[in-house]
């Protein structure tokens, strides 16, 4: 049996007021500045991991050498060919504008935009084109392609000790917790030791001329 509580008061007969979403706080959206900062970390983030990429299968794979201005140049290729993408997108946007700007009573795109979302795509082309600049101008950064290349190279060689680590405890090692509480250390000496000498050994033994295209 349920019993009213004597000490709230009754609401029975209060009127039911419906929801108003214009009395919610206005959402804050990011300017183009900082959707640009955002977006370029996008980009670095997804040009570091196609380098590192390259780097596993061109070199490690292929048994091949790792020349930092070849480096380089793929770094290239794959920030330019972002900012292609980006200004592409640029374009279709602006194709939407004025297709919705010349017709305001267009139907909906295939993505869903309409009339009113004209300054949503007008903010949209705007980074896109920004973006798209910023790339340009860090493919021609010759600090900045040294400083992708170089943090990519190392990320390969952390996958390449990594995997290395997990098929060593795979063996029938003891595992104790001595040997769990050295394993970062053993990690560590093995990038910065044993696999930076093989790859200095390859180098060394591979002439100018057997060097593949990275």
């Amino acid at each position: 049996m349920w019993f009213w509580n004597r000490d709230r008061p009754r609401e029975w007969g209060r009127a039911h007021v419906p929801f108003d979403e214009s009395t919610l706080p206005r959402p804050k959206f990011l300017t183009v500045a900082e959707a640009v900062e955002e977006g370029l970390l996008l980009t670095e983030y997804a040009s570091r991991m196609a380098v590192k990429n390259r780097f596993l299968i061109r070199v490690l794979a292929g048994h091949e050498p790792w020349e930092l201005a070849r480096g380089q140049g793929i770094a290239r290729d794959i920030l330019q060919s972002l900012a292609r993408e980006s200004d592409t997108d640029a374009d279709n946007l602006d194709r939407l504008i004025e297709k919705f700007s010349d017709n305001p009573a267009s139907a909906r795109d295939a993505h869903g935009y309409t009339h009113d979302d004209l300054p949503n795509m007008e903010h949209r082309r705007d980074v896109s084109r920004e973006v798209a600049r910023r790339l340009r101008e860090q493919s021609a950064d010759e600090a900045f392609l040294i400083e992708l290349v170089s943090t990519a190279r190392r990320d390969a060689w952390r996958e390449v000790a990594s995997n290395i680590e997990h098929n060593l405890d795979l063996e029938n090692i003891p595992v104790d917790a001595d040997y769990l509480k050295h394993r970062e250390q053993r990690m560590r000496r093995l990038i910065a030791e044993d696999l930076a000498a093989l790859s200095s050994r390859s180098t060394e033994e591979l002439a100018p001329a057997e060097y593949g295209d990275l």
